[in-house]
């Protein structure tokens, strides 16, 4: 039996760099789509208006974030599971990554839309 190839610590900590990375673009992603089912932020010109934005700001982040902790899992899933055992050139990875995330966003939107605006569940 062959024993499994243990990779360097310096390989290790480049590759916990870069899933960071991904997953900082994936709640980026998320905090966008957000944004665009909110709208812009509210003119704050009193106080009620001031407990609006705030109001409007948390309930951006945390939708953003519930639904960039599903695109960030989702994705680190199918990209360790599919992707990682393929041979691919640098650019051509990148680009698969990225069309994959946008599909994934995609599809967590989808359901969320589904779930919000069909069903009535949300």
């Amino acid at each position: 039996m062959s024993k499994p190839s243990l990779k360097s610590r310096p390989a290790r900590i480049r590759i916990v760099f870069e899933y960071a990375l991904w997953l900082v673009i994936a709640f980026l992603l998320a905090l966008s789509y957000i944004y665009l089912l909110l709208g812009p932020i509210p003119k704050t010109t009193g106080l009620w208006d001031f407990v609006f934005y705030k109001l409007y700001f948390f309930g951006l982040l945390r939708l953003g974030l519930i639904i960039g902790c599903l695109v960030s899992g989702i994705f680190i899933m199918t990209d360790v599971y599919f992707l990682g055992s393929k041979e691919l050139s640098s650019r051509r990875k990148i680009v698969l990554r990225i069309l994959l995330l946008l599909v994934i966003l995609t599809l967590v939107a989808g359901l969320h839309y589904l779930l919000e605006k069909v069903f009535n569940l949300i």
